[in-house]
């Protein structure tokens, strides 16, 4: 007997979708997912996973996505030209961060060096 899925594709689809839409637009509600579970009749926890492999980029969610790079919810209705430019940023503070660790490690094996001589 072969495997029969529950859920279309097309149902996966909108909820997933449906869900991204309603965190952007109501980010304090954290009742997204059992209300649009309810209204696609499907289970939150099937919700959930569609979410999950929505957000690892492990499942393609219809066209709309599929230029997408996927990406957690909150870069979810970013362009891809944004989202370039935000990884452009991201990866600049990366840099300073780094340095900045650097820097500051330098000076803790210079402070540790002089506390632990013996007076």
């Amino acid at each position: 007997m072969a495997f029969e899925r529950k859920y279309s594709d097309e149902v996966r689809t909108k909820s997933v979708e449906t869900v991204l839409r309603r965190r952007r637009e109501e980010p304090r509600n954290r009742a997204i997912i059992r209300e649009v579970a309810e209204e696609y009749d499907v289970g939150q926890q099937s919700l959930r996973q569609w979410l999950t492999r929505f957000d690892d980029g492990s499942y393609d969610y219809g066209d709309e996505s599929a230029d997408r790079t996927p990406v957690a919810a909150q870069y979810a209705g970013l362009t891809r030209q944004e989202l370039l430019a935000r990884i452009g940023e991201l990866e600049q503070r990366v840099g300073v961060l780094e340095e900045d660790n650097r820097s500051l490690t330098r000076v803790v094996l210079l402070l540790s060096g002089q506390v632990r001589q013996p007076a």
